[in-house]
């Protein structure tokens, strides 16, 4: 008797560590502010339910909005973007396929485009320092594109990235100063990233 209802109890806990897992490795449209990374929210959401149309048209709405974005962004940053659309639409065209079979899947392609948009906006924040320009919208475009990368990928920014990515989030139009601090913080975070995503 005593060890059916410990087997009980270990089989009910397990159980309950695994939805709290699932639960928390799960990233909702909540979880982010903005775009493409909602729609890519959406996106996994669906695919968790098991709506692979609608997944699709989630990453296919993330898609198109990347390449939109691909018109803003520093020249030599252009064709990065371009690529991270292009990146979602196949992964779009395989989710309505029936090819992807883990929400890992389409986490990994998430964290690469907005690693890729992280990249392309410090280059413009960069471009537009150098030009004179107010760069505050880059940069702050920058830090929640590489904090989207860390959220997909399960990594955690370096001190400096994360500092960065916060103080972005709580400062309105930002001085020359303060853009040179936070520049170097993303810039160290793009690259740590970087290396942890293609490791």
């Amino acid at each position: 008797m005593t060890t059916t209802v410990s087997s009980a109890c270990s089989a009910f806990l397990i159980a309950v560590l695994v939805v709290a897992v699932a639960t928390v490795s799960a990233q909702t449209a909540s979880d982010f502010p903005g775009e493409p990374d909602k729609s890519m929210a959406s996106a996994q959401e669906s695919f968790a339910k098991g709506e692979k149309n609608k997944a699709a048209e989630h990453i296919e709405k993330a898609a198109t909005w990347v390449r939109k974005e691909s018109d803003k962004v520093a020249k030599d940053a252009k064709q990065g973007v371009m690529n991270a659309g292009d990146q979602l639409s196949k992964l779009g065209g395989e989710v309505k396929k029936g090819t992807v079979k883990s929400g890992d899947q389409l986490k990994k392609t998430f964290a690469e485009v907005d690693h890729a948009r992280a990249k392309a906006w410090h280059a413009t924040a960069d471009e537009a320092q150098k030009s004179g320009k107010d760069a505050t919208q880059a940069v702050k475009t920058a830090g929640a594109s590489l904090e989207g990368a860390a959220k997909w990928s399960g990594n955690k920014l370096q001190e400096g990235a994360q500092a960065s990515v916060d103080g972005l989030k709580k400062a309105g139009k930002v001085s020359a100063d303060e853009i040179g601090k936070f520049f170097k913080g993303l810039g160290d975070g793009i690259t740590d990233l970087g290396k942890k995503l293609s490791g």
